[in-house]
């Protein structure tokens, strides 16, 4: 059963916020965590409502009202509100419940379970999004345990489905799901909090806008025929011609206001050379090219690259039916994320320029949905230096960012909801250990100061 969080606390007045600035923050988050963990989520087929019925259970052993929302058989949504008096429009927390699953993919821990090993915490969702869900929840929990006295409905929304399309939250957009979309403002996974080599937080990065998400099916077919005679038309051998087109394929870099202001208050948080680049590319002329000797640096940074540019990447290849055959058909998957101003329908156009004469088809799986950007500037992008500030010292670097990944928060920014990711979970800068990959992991002491930043935005916002 999780228990009520105890609270050492100090009141600053900043900006007209009310800042919660917490000194020990003993956080049950771990034991959620622990069991959203040990059920395979994995999308497909996702079997989210078994992570929901743990949800389920902490609520209504803490005498909150919920509702279970179905997806499709197995699957589903958790939506619960704790009533504020309604001076403000309600505030939304939210998380999803499934995973990218862990097929071919070495481990060297079990990764439907929580395990610590040397000051990291391991398994599969711990940084996306189960970490997130249980440090919101346990949040949401405490706000009613201690009976926190709020201006705003707070909603807690853990949803199904996020990792191939969000076909969830779409879903309850298009049905008009009472008891989430009157909410003014969510805070939705995204963002990044940065921690140095001594574990000190350096940076936290919040996310107004994302890339929008569009995956491309490339199709290549040839003769077939028996193995033991092989012709020149063979549909592998096409779609790898194809393929190695898209891997040379570069977009240009695209440095909106946005943009520029991500990298030139990120910088001084790298050593050179890229420190050195990324502020020639913010203060670089917003006419003609960007400085090619500082976009080259960036090149070998697989992170900050991503950040200035629409990438696209091959993730999926099938082709052939038997060992002993010329395969007839094989086929490839895309997967673009578009910086804007590329469009999807701009980047559809140059992986068709990329693929001509190849004689391979290039085609849209399905319309994932691209979604506005929010204001970089205003009460939650203050609320969260402010808070930042609070907790980690004047010192820190808060800056907006483009996400490089695509979350559920664009169909609710469609919709009119003001909808920010920001990180729970903070890391040092590298990529190892990350989100889908094997062995993903967060530092352990990010989980209590997830706990302890979310509580301080939360009732800055709310109250």
């Amino acid at each position: 059963m999780l228990s009520r969080l105890h609270f050492h606390v100090l009141l600053l007045s900043v900006l007209g916020l009310s800042v919660t600035v917490d000194a020990d923050v003993p956080s049950d988050a771990r034991h959620l965590l622990e069991q959203l963990m040990s059920v395979d989520t994995s999308n497909p087929p996702g079997n989210e409502l078994a992570a929901v019925d743990i949800v389920a259970t902490e609520l209504k052993r803490a005498g909150i009202a919920y509702q279970i929302v179905p997806f499709s058989p197995g699957r589903g949504s958790v939506i619960a509100r704790l009533r504020g008096n309604g001076k403000k429009r309600p505030l939304l927390l939210m998380a999803h419940l499934d995973v990218v699953g862990v097929a071919e993919q070495t481990w060297s821990v079990p990764p439907f379970a929580l395990t610590e090993k040397g000051g990291w915490l391991y398994g599969r969702g711990v940084s996306d999004d189960k970490g997130w869900a249980a440090i919101a929840t346990a949040v949401f929990i405490d706000m009613k345990q201690r009976r926190v006295a709020l201006d705003r409905d707070l909603l807690l929304v853990l949803t199904s489905d996020e990792e191939s399309g969000g076909g969830a939250m779409r879903k309850m957009i298009a049905d008009k799901q009472p008891g989430f979309l009157d909410a003014e403002i969510a805070l939705n996974e995204g963002g990044r909090i940065r921690l140095d080599e001594q574990g000190k937080v350096i940076a936290v990065g919040f996310q107004p806008a994302e890339k929008s998400y569009q995956d491309f099916r490339l199709s290549a077919r040839g003769m077939g025929g028996h193995s033991s005679v092989p012709n020149d038309d063979n549909a592998i051998y096409r779609l790898a011609r194809a393929l190695d087109r898209i891997e040379a394929l570069h977009f240009p870099p695209r440095l909106s206001d946005t943009v520029r202001g991500n990298l030139r208050a990120v910088a001084p948080t790298y050593d050179a050379p890229y420190r050195d680049a990324l502020l020639a590319l913010a203060n670089s002329a917003k006419t003609g090219e960007p400085p090619a000797a500082a976009v080259a640096v960036l090149q070998s940074h697989t992170f900050l690259r991503a950040l200035i540019r629409t990438t696209c990447v091959a993730t999926l290849v099938h082709g052939g039916t038997r060992e002993n055959s010329l395969p007839s058909y094989a086929e490839a998957t895309v997967n673009c994320r578009v910086l804007p101003p590329d469009t999807v329908a701009d980047t559809e156009a140059k992986l068709g320029q990329a693929l001509a004469g190849t004689g391979v088809e290039l085609s849209r799986v399905r319309d994932f949905g691209e979604g506005p950007a929010v204001p970089a500037e205003g009460l939650v992008p203050r609320a969260i230096a402010e808070v930042s500030h609070a907790l980690f010292g004047k010192q820190v670097v808060v800056y907006p960012y483009v996400g490089t990944g695509a979350s559920d928060s664009r169909f609710l920014r469609k919709v009119g909801v003001a909808a920010y990711g920001i990180d729970m979970l903070a890391k040092p800068d590298e990529l190892t250990r990350g989100a889908h990959a094997a062995d993903e992991a967060v530092p352990a002491s990010s989980l209590p100061l997830g706990v302890k930043f979310l509580t301080a935005l939360v009732e800055v916002l709310a109250k």
